[in-house]
């Protein structure tokens, strides 16, 4: 009976396996309450929970019998299969992400194919668990490594995922740091305008959410960087614009936080780097703080109330 068991396991591996290396742009996966072990819907996947339990179990043990055995054709093959489907179902065991690294390592670096799987799977293992940091570690290892064969279309997906995960998950620094990174890593002017205006639009759609605000602060100061020194006006003037562009905004959302945040780091940024922002901006800050500060005087602070 347990044979019979280990054996309509082993075929669930596989086959989930292969839906994730062949389904383009998997979009979620989710644990439901159901009989199937698998369900595929167009580009959503539903796994049961007993099989998600089961499997999980099974896939391990499995892979840390196979990984003591000498290497053959069979004993490779089922181990990429079983890191495959415990790379999604425990993304934070690093072992199993170790094991793919080798699997690359004994490919060419021209094989754009497997880079291409390999970043699959890193996008496909944050659909349960977004907030992961070992998919992105994963994801930067290979486009290091594969750096000559990167393409723009692969920096896209690339964002893309970032931005899933910080949707999926609020305050998703591992998401945010990776983002930076491949604009640091992969720099270019177009690159830097694109994620500007991306930036300017999440901050006004999660407006409660400084990851965003802190993240365009970021994306500034890497501009000044590449700026070329005797355009110091044109640096400068981006931190003026940024300082005006968030005060508009406090005056939509005079009562949120992680704006006030932001436009403290940037009226410091300023002042320290001696730029002098509009006097408009800075007098409809002060307008805006003065009419708070008049508005918490009036109220009378009862302690016995309190």
């Amino acid at each position: 009976m347990a044979n019979d068991d280990n054996v309509d396991h082993l075929r669930t591996v596989l086959r989930l396996s292969n839906i994730l290396k062949t389904t383009p742009n998997l979009k979620s996966i989710s644990i439901i309450q159901h009989d199937e072990p698998l369900i595929l819907e167009g580009q959503h996947l539903a796994m049961s929970k007993k099989t998600f339990k089961q499997l999980g179990l099974f896939s391990r043990q499995t892979f840390l019998k196979f990984i003591k055995k000498e290497s053959s054709p069979s004993r490779d093959s089922t181990l990429d299969e079983l890191s495959t489907v415990l790379i999604v179902l425990n993304p934070d065991d690093n072992k199993y992400w170790n094991y793919r690294k080798r699997l690359c390592q004994k490919c060419s670096k021209n094989q754009t194919d497997k880079l291409f799987l390999e970043l699959k799977l890193s996008s496909c293992s944050l659909k349960l668990k977004p907030k992961c940091a070992e998919p992105f570690i994963h994801a930067r290892w290979l486009l290091t490594n594969y750096k000559e064969i990167v393409s723009e279309q692969t920096i896209i997906s690339q964002l893309k995922m970032c931005e899933d995960s910080a949707e999926h998950y609020k305050h998703n620094y591992y998401s945010w740091i990776h983002r930076l990174w491949l604009v640091k890593t992969f720099f270019n002017t177009k690159l830097l305008e694109k994620e500007l205006e991306w930036s300017k639009g999440w901050v006004e759609s999660h407006i409660s959410q400084f990851c965003g605000m802190n993240y365009r602060f970021n994306l500034l100061l890497i501009s000044s960087d590449h700026q070329n020194p005797d355009l110091n006006v044109q640096k400068c003037q981006k931190f003026v614009d940024e300082v005006s562009y968030v005060v508009d905004l406090v005056l939509f959302y005079p009562g949120t936080e992680s704006l006030w945040c932001y436009l403290g780091l940037l009226l410091y940024y300023c002042s320290a780097n001696q730029i002098e922002c509009e006097e408009s901006a800075l007098f409809r800050v002060r307008a805006i703080d003065n009419r708070f500060s008049r508005r918490f005087q009036k109220r009378n602070f009862n302690p016995e109330i309190a």
